[in-house]
């Protein structure tokens, strides 16, 4: 008996190789249930995979039968068959661990479903992706047999940039030969187990800073407002580290954050400015990337994606604005005059000289650099990328009042450098863009426009805030997708860089 063999489709003939009792004889039914993991089943592969070899030689006493070539020629053939069923497992296994560690470290998943879509053709496997935040949807089809198998994988969404610029190496030695897939995997399972790029305590550290930093930058904040941001960022990032260890408390994180913000700026509200202080405080929470991020997403057709980060950043803007207008209401009501509402117009702030920005500037992108684990190496690429986006937005914006187009081309500004910047270096041109943009996104902007609405004080003013940011969002997206069209206008063919 002939089993037909050819270089390419091998996995039709999975459900002769394991079902044969001929094979049985040899290796023996294996043990595992359709629950198993790839990673079992090709394990089970390699420990029988020597005893085919053995069964395959000639037979000691050198008796020659027909009978006895045939069988050596079948377990030959049954060989080649287990062999090309291991290197299936292991690309399909390579392809949930890539999927998960994308999601896991922050790649951008408008285009998470066309990288994986590229690998897996390089790799000859036929697979559709489906992604949302926080879940890739995998599903493999075999033409031969006529059936399928579905993986779904859940993991938590988060920002690590260092090990996704090491997972897009990965991806482009492997797709470009210049790595197995064996050894891919091997490395992206030492990527996910790796320690944080830097310790609890410089995290902590980070929060005052970006706080600090951030209110002398965007929120009109004095040297005394700073220094109050500073210390309840602090406060914010030891509750951070509190929820990373109890579970029970994340829910809870965002709402406490934003109360006990509300009730300590208004504690200090005669010596400091309401607005720049809670908006500082509360600075890494504000849902500017995320707004902006899916209304990229929607643009790029990915319609699960998009509405659920937007419907996500909406609400995640409602939770800080109910809770910073309850904590300065709990405090007014208990121990201050009723009926006075918190001000939220950073125009009554007394800001430092704009030339302390250019200070404020380097020390914010730092912070937000060691906030999402980029490596050092590339901190000068980010503070070339946001440098100049930076200086295009302090000429438009602040100097010529442009407030429509400033924000347009100043993202068209971060787009184009780094996307330049990623194609002449050939690493991740997200990581390096990524700071400029959290600068550059609008959160705050809703939250005053929420707490306002809140606080039942000028509804009209409250709606041209969020409205504001909607539109801040909406042109950060139209330059970015033109500066990504100026430098690859016929798209990426054959890497899988990362960009926006």
């Amino acid at each position: 008996m002939q089993i037909p063999l050819g270089d390419t489709d091998l996995t039709r003939f999975l459900p002769y190789a394991l079902s044969t009792p001929g094979i049985q004889s040899v290796l023996g039914s294996p043990s595992l249930s359709r629950e198993s993991s790839t990673n079992d089943m090709a394990d089970w592969l390699r420990r029988k995979g020597h005893l085919l070899s053995a069964a395959a030689a000639p037979p000691i006493d050198g008796s020659d039968n027909t009978n006895d070539q045939d069988s050596d020629a079948l377990r030959d053939q049954r060989l080649h068959v287990l062999e090309g069923i291991h290197r299936l497992l292991l690309h399909q296994r390579f392809i949930c661990l890539l999927a998960q560690a994308m999601m896991q470290f922050g790649a951008p998943l408008h285009h998470l479903e066309d990288n994986l879509s590229r690998i897996s053709r390089h790799l000859r496997i036929a697979a559709t992706f489906t992604t949302t935040p926080g879940l890739v949807m995998i599903s493999i089809e075999d033409t031969a047999t006529f059936t399928s198998e579905t993986k779904i994988i859940r993991c938590a969404s988060g920002y690590d940039m260092h090990r996704l610029d090491l997972t897009d190496r990965v991806v482009r030695m492997v797709s470009k030969d210049d790595a197995s897939v064996e050894d891919g995997t091997r490395r992206l399972t030492e990527i996910m187990s790796m320690p944080p790029l830097f310790a609890w305590y410089w995290q902590l550290i980070d929060w005052g800073l970006a706080s600090w930093s951030v209110c002398l930058l965007a929120f009109n904040g004095s040297w005394i407002d700073s220094l109050a941001a500073f210390v309840l960022g602090l406060v914010v990032g030891c509750l951070n580290l509190l929820a990373s260890r109890l579970k029970g408390y994340t829910n809870l994180f965002e709402a406490s954050v934003s109360i006990l913000s509300g009730f300590m700026a208004s504690v200090f509200s005669r010596w400091v400015c309401f607005a720049a202080v809670t908006l500082s405080a509360t600075v890494v929470l504000l849902p500017g990337l995320i707004l902006t991020t899916g209304a990229i997403e929607l643009a790029s057709r990915n319609m699960h994606a998009g509405t659920i980060r937007v419907g996500y950043a909406l609400m995640l803007a409602f939770i800080i604005a109910f809770g910073i207008n309850l904590g300065s209401n709990i405090y007014i009501e208990l121990f201050s005059t009723p009926g006075r509402a918190s001000d939220m117009n950073l125009a009554m702030c007394s800001p430092v000289s704009q030339w302390w920005w250019w200070l404020a500037f380097p020390i914010a992108i730092l912070s937000i650099c060691l906030l999402i684990n980029v490596h050092p190496r590339n901190w000068p690429a980010c503070m070339l990328v946001a440098g100049a986006m930076f200086a295009v937005f302090w000429t438009l914006v602040i100097h010529l009042q442009l407030q429509v187009i400033g924000p347009v081309v100043s993202a068209f500004v971060l787009g184009l450098v780094g996307n330049i910047w990623g194609k002449l270096s050939h690493h991740n041109a997200y990581a390096i863009m990524l700071p400029g943009m959290m600068v550059l996104v609008p959160g705050s902007v809703g939250v005053r426009g929420f707490v306002t609405m809140f606080s039942g004080s000028e509804a009209g003013a409250s709606t041209q805030l969020v409205s504001q940011m909607v539109q801040t969002s909406l042109s950060i997206m139209v330059g970015l997708f033109a500066s990504s069209f100026v430098v690859y206008p016929h798209g990426k063919k054959r890497s899988a860089l990362i960009t926006v």
